[in-house]
């Protein structure tokens, strides 16, 4: 059996409907805001409040809980000494990177000039090895002419004797 609805459940079913349809429709379009009611210039957290629809108004501490005043207030505290904790350990990071940094500027110089004496190191000795290489090239040339008899080379390649 099918009946038709009562007016007093249409009227009941209607009113229930538009109560929720409010806050959806509340939701989708922000209330227009007013020039008090805008942002200050520069606060983009009460920027993003107002895009959104929200209202920030500071209620004076005199309107506001005592207990919820202090606990504020201890949060607040609580978090600038967090922030000043990590502020000083970011300052004492950068020190210490700074050192470091110094310590290992001061290493590369120290290894470059060690590179350089090196290089001067090994030229003197490909130097002295090379003079060395002629003077034993001039040696054996003497002592070849000597074993063929020739007295004027074998007599120029002697070394006179050190006055006393």
């Amino acid at each position: 059996m099918i009946t038709a609805p009562r007016p007093h459940h249409t009227a009941a079913l209607a009113a229930v409907m538009s109560l929720l349809t409010v806050p959806v429709m509340a939701q989708t379009q922000p209330p227009a805001l007013t020039a008090a009611q805008s942002a200050p210039d520069g606060d983009p957290v009460a920027e993003l409040l107002r895009r959104q629809g929200e209202r920030y108004r500071r209620a004076p501490d005199s309107a506001q809980d005592p207990d919820e005043l202090r606990q504020t207030q201890a949060l607040n505290d609580e978090i600038v000494a967090q922030n000043d904790l990590a502020e000083n350990e970011d300052r004492a990071n950068a020190a210490a990177h700074a050192r470091e940094q110094a310590r290992y500027q001061a290493q590369l110089e120290a290894a470059e000039a060690m590179r350089l004496r090196h290089e001067a190191d090994l030229r003197t000795a490909a130097e002295a090895q090379a003079l060395h290489q002629r003077q034993m090239a001039d040696w054996q040339a003497t002592v070849a002419a000597c074993e063929r008899g020739d007295r004027a080379r074998c007599n120029a390649g002697r070394q006179a004797a050190a006055p006393n």
